[in-house]
Parts: structure tokens; sequence; C-alpha cells
């Protein structure tokens, strides 16, 4: 490669816009792939995010400790493994659950950072069966981002930038990367949108929604990330409508809860209580299913993993007019294998002759049955999906009493590692998202992730067993009641406040003069508040696919103008991005987690295209512009 005129070699300069936990999973693999790919040429990396790195936003260290993650700590990790599918390095390291442990024991020696010292006893009694507080898993992901970089091959430099990104123009051979309240902009060959979840726009509803409420004095919180909403006006006593029963009703019901001075315990039979603190709203909880999402599962994993993807392949996907066929015997098929091979003195013959007769029927209900005595261990997928089934309830009080039954059924086999087929069932969901993603990357027709993306929320990706069992209490205790499903919630403008029904108990009506839409944003460019993405937008430097998300091309995630041209130099990935299902949350450890393999190839294209820039291209600055917390 030739020298740079000046007799120096002019670096390449990369930009990843975001460090959250995607941010820094991109960084890592970026530079792990260096070595092979860039060799020993020169390379800033400038990482942008105005939240601190590793953690970003919605894992920042400046959160209530009363708010968790929803995984496990055996199943948090940002590192690659020997499962791992990947074309670059391997570079295995902790999970959260070992991170914890060998904390503790440098914390008990002396020699732990300081900044852990707040955290001791929450990292002492963190195994792998725990729910880390989001302060702590920031901790974590603060020092993976740390270890990253210090990690980093030499002719690499990275450099943090605690601001927001406001623009990316093109300059006369770089692009230019603007920065709020900063100048002259950073110039980079390359730019890396990875954002992760972002705040939106009113949808039309809402809009409608918050019009109401101001002609009417009432309280209306539309989507946004819970533990950023103000609550204040959600009053002591008064009824507040609640749509949605998932992760954003856990945080909104721990913040009016344990964040108003209500506390939990045991009675003698062992049976959580609240005892409230009198400064709790009665929460009306409404959804289509009408129940809350399932319980994370209570133990690991251990011993034979099911054989997946077995059904719902890559090729069997393609061949398919329908492919929710498919999806549902993976689950049904990874359930079995696991009923099978781990509980077998509850099925009737061996695993290879089921899965033979399986693997042929069309219809495998007959053999199911005679293979599977106890209904409790046979694959419902319609019955786990929708549980009340079109039930009609005579009263309130018969309602809510089926319903506290129903979370407690759910607590009790969440935590049984006797019922494991059900943690088969999720782990062939994870399966089927790897498979997506696939078929997204060779820009082949997918099912519908939004579909998809219901069913996994609700099953595998539910609230810590401790919420639910908070949410019961507090259900007993009268601060939650349910709705029933299919709730539908109405403004009524001579009423002056918002009624809701559902047909689970028809005789009944609810009013109430707050609601709260207990979700995050579904991604939408054309809604986002994000002000680069807004700009790249209005001047057709971005598009939008038929789900409204940033458009990149399949492949190599190439961010797509409106004339339908790729960029260069310009890449996406993450929630908000075409092709992000599955690509985004963490990993578990030794499963070849989607995220890895998008990661790892986008890095590679982004090298690749970064050993192509001609290293004459442009002068090297007498200094590096813009170095703000310089972190190698």
């Amino acid at each position: 490669m030739p020298d740079h005129p000046s007799g120096r070699l002019r670096p390449v300069a990369v930009c990843i816009v975001g460090a959250g936990p995607g941010g820094t999973s991109v960084l890592e693999r970026l530079l792990a792939n260096v070595p092979e790919l860039l060799g020993d040429r020169p390379l800033h990396v400038h990482v942008v995010d105005p939240y601190p790195p590793g953690a970003g936003r919605v894992w920042r260290r400046a959160q209530s400790p009363l708010l968790w993650a929803n995984s496990l700590a055996c199943d948090i990790t940002l590192f690659t493994d020997e499962v791992s599918t990947i074309e670059g390095p391997i570079r295995p390291g902790p999970s959260l659950a070992e991170w914890a442990a060998d904390r503790t024991e440098e914390l008990r020696e002396g020699r732990g950072a300081d900044e852990l010292r707040l955290f001791a006893a929450e990292l002492a009694a963190c195994g792998p069966t725990s729910f880390p507080s989001r302060p702590l898993l920031s901790a974590y992901l603060a020092w993976f981002f740390r270890s990253t970089v210090e990690g980093a091959p030499p002719n690499v430099r990275v450099i943090v930038h605690q601001t927001t990104v406001v623009d990316v123009t093109e300059g006369p051979r770089r692009q230019l990367v603007h920065l709020a309240g900063r100048r002259p902009p950073l110039r980079v060959d390359a730019v890396i949108l990875a954002q992760g979840h972002l705040d939106s726009e009113p949808t039309p509803h809402e809009r409608e929604q918050i019009g109401f409420a101001r002609r009417h004095g009432l309280a209306y919180l539309p989507t946004g990330y819970t533990a950023d909403l103000d609550l204040d006006a959600l009053r002591p006593g008064e009824p507040v409508l609640v749509r949605g029963i998932g992760l954003a009703f856990v945080d909104l019901m721990v913040r009016l809860s344990h964040g108003r001075g209500g506390t939990f315990e045991r009675d003698s039979a062992g049976v959580l209580r609240y005892r409230a603190s009198g400064r709790e709203p009665l929460l009306l909880a409404a959804s289509r299913r009408g129940v809350p999402y399932r319980s994370k599962t209570g133990y690991p994993w251990t011993g034979e993993r099911p054989p997946l993807p077995r059904h719902f392949t890559v090729e069997a996907a393609r061949e398919a007019d329908d492919p929710w066929p498919l999806i549902g015997k993976e689950l049904a098929g990874a359930h079995y294998h696991r009923l099978f091979t781990a509980h077998s003195d509850r099925t009737t013959m061996e695993w290879a002759e089921f899965d033979a007769e399986f693997t042929a029927a069309a219809d495998p209900s007959e053999l199911i049955a005679r293979a599977v005595p106890d209904p409790a261990d046979r694959f419902d997928q319609a019955r786990l999906d929708r549980p009340v089934q079109g039930r009609r309830f005579a009263d309130e009080g018969a309602l809510q009493e089926w319903m506290h039954a129903h979370i407690e059924a759910d607590l009790t086999r969440r935590h049984d590692p006797a019922y494991s087929q059900d943690l088969a069932t999720i782990h062939a969901l994870l399966s089927v998202y790897g498979v997506v993603l696939r078929l997204q990357d060779a820009g082949d027709p997918v099912p519908d992730t939004t579909r998809l993306l219901g069913f996994f929320s609700y099953l595998a990706s539910g609230p810590p067993g401790p919420r639910l069992e908070e949410l019961l209490a507090l259900a007993r205790a009268g601060v939650i009641r349910f709705l029933g499903e299919d709730v539908e919630i109405a403004a009524d403008e001579e009423a002056g406040d918002w009624r809701a029904a559902s047909p689970s108990l028809p005789q009944a009506r609810v009013r109430a003069r707050a609601l709260v839409e207990a979700r995050l944003p579904e991604p939408s460019l054309k809604r986002t508040r994000d002000v680069l993405l807004r700009r790249l937008a209005a001047r057709g430097d971005a598009s939008t696919d038929s789900a409204g998300r940033l458009c990149t091309r399949a492949g190599d995630r190439r961010v797509v103008n409106a004339r339908g041209d790729a960029h260069p130099g310009r890449f996406a990935v993450g929630h908000g991005v075409s092709g992000g299902a599955g690509s985004a949350g963490f990993s578990r450890p030794r499963f070849d987690a989607p995220a890895f393999r998008v990661n790892d190839a986008l890095v590679r294209g982004v090298l690749n295209h970064l050993r192509d820039v001609d290293p004459a291209a442009d002068r090297i600055p007498d200094r590096l512009e813009l170095v703000t917390g310089a972190t190698r």
C-alpha cells in the first residue's frame, strides 16, 4: 500500500452511532476482525452516544435499582463462544453471572474496582438464576466496553463522544458526522447506525387521545420507555386504565408500588402479600390476551439440547406457501424432544419412534394422544397464546379469581424443571428467529415478524418470576384488576372519560380518567424523534421498508436511499432497522446467537469497504478533531 505524500499513512475512520449493547457488540466484532481484514493500517473508531458507553440509555446506571433486567444472569452475554457460526474470530468471555462471581472474589481480596463496591451485596447474591438490577447490568456492560477497547489492536484508536449525532452528510471525499453543539464535523469513511430503541412521535390514534385528554382535563401517557415516564399525574386511589400487560406494565407496577412506599412480605403460609402505602392508583389491566406475559423460567438449562433448526429451516421455509405450520412444528418438536429425553416416564414410547411418526404426520394429534397421556405435557400453541379462550365470567369476582389462579399456575410451572419442555420451546423460538434473519439477509420472503415477535415476547420474554409474584400479590390486594381478553377502550366525549369493555365480562363497563399506553413505540422512520434519522429521511438519504423501519439492503445492511440505492459506506443494524427481528437483545451463552452473526457479517463488510479506501484521498489532520473522552 503506498505511503501518503506526507510520509504518513492516513488513518481510515468509522463512526458507530449508538453505544448501548447493540453498538458495543458491533464495536467488539469490528475490533476482533481488524487484524485479518485491515492489517496494520491505522484506524480511528468514533463511538457517539449521549449516554455512558456499554449501557446506553435503556441500561444506564442512573436509574432506579428497583428496575431489573428480565433475563437470568447466566443468559446475558456479549461474548462469542465455540458454537457461534461466524466468519470472524471467536472471543469468549464471562456471562453476567460468571462476571459477578469474579468481581465478588476480587472485592473480597481487596482488588476490586472502587465503583463496584456499591454493588458488593448484589454481586455476592448474583447467581445463575438471579435477575440483575439494571444498574448492575450497566456495570457489566461498561466493563465489557472497557475490556473491548483495552484489547484493541495497536493500530486502532477508539474515541468516545458523549453527545448526539445530528446529521451525516457527504463531504468532498469522506462522510461528515455532525455532532450536537460541536464543530467541525468528524470526517469518516464509514458510518454504522446502531441506535437501538428510539422515541417516536405519537401515532394518529395517540394524538387523538392527547387532544381528548386536554379537552377534559384527563391524564394520558402515550407509548414510551416506562422508566422515564412522569407518573405524577396518576393519583393515589384513582382508577388508571393500562393498555398492555407486558414488560412495560411490570415497570409501571414497580414504580407505583415499591416506588411509592409499598412493601411486600410473606405470610405464615409463605404467600407473598402486599402492604399498601396509600399512594397507589388502581391499575386496570387491559390487553388482547387479557393475561400478563408468561413468567421467565426460574432454572437454567441442563442436558441435551433439542436439534435445532429441524423443521423450520431456511430450505423448508423457502419451499413453503405458509411458513406458520412449519414454525408450529419446530416449537412442538423441541417441546417433545425434551419431554421424551428428559421426562420419559411421562411418555409411552421411545423418542426415535415418536420422532419418526411426528415428522411424517400431517396431523400428529392422534400420535400425541397415544404417546403423551397427560394433557398438561402436550404442546398446545392455541392454549398457550390465548389462555382465556373465550370464557365468559358471571361477575368480576369470578374473573379475578380465574386470573389469580392462572398466574399462580404459570409461576409454579415456570419454576419447576419437571416441565423443562417449556424451556425447550423457548429455545426453538430463538432458532426460528435465527432462520428468519437468514431469510431476510438472503432477500427471501419472511413470515409476519410482528406476529412472531408478539408471540415470542409473551411466551419467552416475560417478567422475572419474583416480579410476576408481586403482580399477583398486588392483584390480591386490589391494587391491580384484570378486565379480561380483547378489551376495547374508547373515549367518551359526552362523559369526558374513557370506558373499557371486554367480552369476558359482557355486563361490565369500566370508566377512568387516566389511560397509560404500557408498551414501547413501534419502530417508525416517519415518526422517529431521532434528529439524525429525520434529516436523512427528509433528504431522501434514508427510506423505509414495508413495516416502516429504516431500509437496508439484504445481506450487507447498507442503508438504502429513497431512490433504492445502497450507500457504499453507510450501514445500519438493530431494532428499528429492516431485518432487525431477532438481532437485538442479549445473547445466551453457547446458543449461536443471531446478533453475533449479524454484527460479525456487518463489520466485515465495513472493514472490506475501509480496506479499499485510497490512502491518499485526504490529508492527515495535524491533530485529531473533536477528541472527547478518548478511551484509547
